[in-house]
């Protein structure tokens, strides 16, 4: 199990010093994003979650954003699950310093099960403002998770869109994600990725970690 995770560390790295040039181009940019999560199951339909966020960004130096979130879902169905959340950013906006927004959304997530393959549909509303302006989104995600047997690490490839409603449906930003899940324990879980976040104005090559611990 170590030499899985030092792999999949190792290819990690070997990513990372691939592909951040000397001088990145203005148009793309590079970023580490972290997370923890506390998550509590209250019943076998009902759960709550909350965390912290941190990411980074101009070729990670630095600050993006601070957030803190809270959410919920239930389980409708075996194979769908409905979910709700509120967010709080405190965002570094160069020239215009520290600024902050909220966000809520509303979703929900159809899963299909299959011999050590899960794959999953995920359709999410989400509504950002600020003092200056309103954002409205639906975010589109397909996943797919290999989910071995007797092993704890668990491979997936997801693909999410972002369509600006404020825009009449304009396809706004594409999210290409590759990464592994590894089960520590019964309450602990870590999840390391590589993302492409791909928009007109700019392009951005994120490496994340996040962490997670449920009970």
């Amino acid at each position: 199990m170590k030499r899985n995770l030092y792999g999949l560390l190792a290819l990690l790295f070997l990513c990372s010093g691939a592909t951040v040039p000397a001088q990145a181009q203005d148009d793309t940019d590079f970023g580490v994003w972290s997370k923890m999560k506390v998550s509590h199951s209250l019943d076998k339909r009902f759960s709550l979650e909350g965390g912290l966020e941190f990411r980074t960004k101009e070729q990670f130096q630095e600050v993006d954003r601070w957030a803190g979130f809270v959410g919920a879902s239930y389980k409708a169905l075996p194979f769908l699950k409905l979910q709700a959340g509120y967010e709080y950013h405190y965002r570094y906006r160069n020239a215009k310093g520290w600024k902050s927004r909220q966000r809520y959304h509303l979703g929900a997530t159809g899963e299909l099960k299959l011999p050590s393959w899960k794959l999953s549909l995920r359709e999410r509303f989400q509504h950002t403002w600020e003092p200056s302006k309103d954002d409205f989104h639906l975010r589109s995600q397909v996943k797919a998770a290999y989910v071995p047997q007797n092993s704890r690490l668990s491979p997936y490839a997801s693909l999410e869109i972002y369509n600006h409603l404020n825009d009449g449906f304009d396809l706004s930003r594409t999210r290409y994600r590759l990464g592994s899940t590894w089960k520590l324990s019964r309450a602990w879980q870590v999840d390391l990725y590589y993302m492409y976040q791909y928009e007109t104005a700019r392009k951005k090559h994120v490496f994340g970690i996040e962490g997670s611990y449920s009970f």
